[in-house]
This record gives structure tokens, C-alpha cells and sequence, in this order.
């Protein structure tokens, strides 16, 4: 019986957002911004029971290993982490080493 009205109530709201764009923006979750210009969103982390760890093995399995190079990544509503990479001109360069 619990399931059934779980089920039910995901359904109707599902349906009252489809069918009334301005209601969804208060019915549905909107995505988070984790990464903003390559820091850490601390607050948000804690908000979304997430850790540093957890984030930077979300970057690995997106192909990134430095969060520098992340302009933004947001916790969608469903859970997945979707990333923005930084335009390669924004990333600082490095330096090499001077020869002595």
C-alpha cells in the first residue's frame, strides 16, 4: 500500500510539472553547482551528504584529474554529476622549471 501511494504521488507530480512549467520550478529538485571555477563547493557538499573523495572519483570516471581544469559541475536532481571543462586559455599556466 505504501508503494503504491509512493508511486502514485511521483506520478501526479511528475504529471502537474509536465503540464505546468511554472509549478515545477518549486516541485522539482534543480541541479547544484559542486565545482565552481575549479574550487570545491563546500556548503553544497554538506547539503548533498557528499565528499571531496567522492567528487574527485566522479572526475576520474569523467576523465579528469585535476578539478582546475573543471569550470563547473553541477549534482543533477537524479543523483549523476555532469562537468563543464574550463577553456584551455582560462587555466593558468605552468611554468617549467628554469635550467640553472
Amino acid at each position: 500500500m505504501v508503494v503504491a501511494a509512493i508511486l502514485f504521488w511521483s506520478v501526479a507530480v511528475d504529471a502537474v510539472a509536465y503540464r505546468f512549467p511554472r509549478v515545477a520550478a518549486l516541485l522539482k529538485a534543480q541541479p547544484r553547482a559542486l565545482i565552481e571555477n575549479g574550487k570545491l563547493n563546500r556548503k553544497v557538499m554538506l547539503r548533498e551528504f557528499i565528499t571531496a573523495e567522492e567528487v574527485r572519483s566522479q572526475l576520474r570516471l569523467h576523465g579528469i584529474e585535476d578539478i582546475a581544469v573543471v569550470d563547473r559541475a553541477y549534482i543533477e536532481p537524479n543523483g549523476m554529476i555532469s562537468m563543464i571543462r574550463r577553456v584551455r586559455e582560462e587555466i593558468e599556466p605552468v611554468e617549467p622549471p628554469q635550467a640553472l
